[in-house]
Formats: C-alpha cells, structure tokens, sequence
C-alpha cells in the first residue's frame, strides 16, 4: 500500500512542480513518521523513501536502529526544546524547526562536542498562531544572520506550517510570503543563494506548496494512511 501511495505522490509532484514550470527533481519528500510505527517506516524505506521526518526526539529514539543508514536522511519536523539539542543533535541529520537563537546555539555547541555538522532550517510562523511554534517574520533576518554564523551548523533555508484549511488553495498565500521571504534573505546577502530550501506543505496542501516553490514536503497520512 504505501509502494503505492508513494508512486501516486510522486506522480502528483511531478505535475505540480510541471505546471510550474519546475523540474520535480527539486522537490523531496520527508515521510512524517509521527505515531506511524516502525513496521510502516520500514516499509516506506524498502518503497524508496529516502528522508524520515520526526515530531519526537523520542520516536526517533526508539527507531534509530531501523534508520540508521548513510542512505537515510533523519529530520526533526516537530518543536525542539532547548533541553533536548544534545539528543537531536546525536540522532537526527536536519533540524527544520529552529526558532531562536538559543536553540541554535545548543545546537552549534552539542554537534561541536560530538563532531558533527547539522543541518538547520528556520521555522518561520506567518500566521502567528500562538499555538505553533516558529519565529515571527520580522525577525527572520535576525535569527538568520546568527544561526548562518555559528560553527557545526549549516543553514539550508525555512520552513513553515500554515494554519489548517479545509481548501488547499486557502495555503497558498503563506507559501507565497515564505518563498518571497527566502528570495529577499538572498537578494539582501542574508542567506546564501545555496540556503535556498523550503520546506512546506503536508498531505492536504502539498501541489499548492510545489507549486509555489517547495523543495521539502511533509507528507504522513497520504504515504501511511491514518495514523496507529
């Protein structure tokens, strides 16, 4: 089933990223592994699922030995504490929640101690809704200029989490303000013109997110189907 959710994801992608006129080879999909279980992340690694995202340190915890391959991109998709960089930093190889400058330090100075480098993306909260985390738009520019200068880290770009709609298209502004928002960080020097990720889209909104610029998509129930 999940070989077969897979191959329509991709195919939707694929259009999207067309009628964008994008080549679908700049988009990746991050299999959102939250309550899924281990047997069927196995079964989206044998389907060719190459990045596995987690909500929880501890989830990651319990199937690192099942992800644990230089094949295998393991993310953090889920708010991260302060107190738990040092486990991230041991088990995961990008975390694209990072929303304050104290996060990124912990993290700098945990992949320093254990000789890592880390990949980061800042969690960008566009709509300011109190219950998600993410940093404010204006103060973006901040966050960045810190987090690109801080040894064992390496900033590839932003993410975001639109508030939830029932109509895809309703998404599509804060795809939008977040491709702007990198496209400007670029053109003032702020990121790189490498640092240029973003990661946003889930099951209910990803082609509008493709369409508008997605490298990273988070899908989970369209790949796993409902949730153990």
């Amino acid at each position: 089933m999940i070989a077969e959710n897979l191959t329509q994801i991709r195919n939707r992608i694929d259009e999207a990223a067309l009628r964008a006129g994008r080549s679908p080879d700049h988009v990746r999909i991050v299999a959102a592994g939250k309550k899924q279980g281990r047997e069927r992340i196995r079964e989206a690694i044998e389907a060719g699922i190459r990045i596995i995202g987690h909500n929880y340190v501890q989830e990651a915890e319990a199937e690192k030995e099942d992800t644990h391959s230089a094949q295998i991109e393991l993310h953090m998709i889920g708010h991260l504490q302060k107190n738990k960089a040092g486990k991230a930093v041991d088990l995961f190889d990008v975390i694209e929640t990072v929303d304050n400058a104290k996060l990124a330090k912990a993290l700098s100075r945990r992949a320093g101690d254990v000789g890592r480098n880390i990949g980061v993306l800042i969690q960008v909260n566009l709509a300011l809704e109190p219950q998600k985390s993410g940093i404010e738009k204006d103060r973006v520019e901040e966050l960045t200029e810190i987090t690109r200068n801080l040894p064992n880290l390496s900033l590839k770009g932003l993410m975001t989490m639109p508030p939830f709609f029932d109509e895809p298209e309703r998404a599509r502004p804060y795809f939008v303000q977040l491709r702007e928002l990198r496209d400007s960080l670029i053109q003032a020097g702020t990121l790189a013109p490498e640092m240029n990720e973003l990661s946003m889209g889930m099951t209910g909104d990803f082609e509008a997110a493709v369409e508008e610029g997605a490298t990273l998509v988070r899908i989970g129930t369209a790949l796993f189907g409902p949730r153990i």
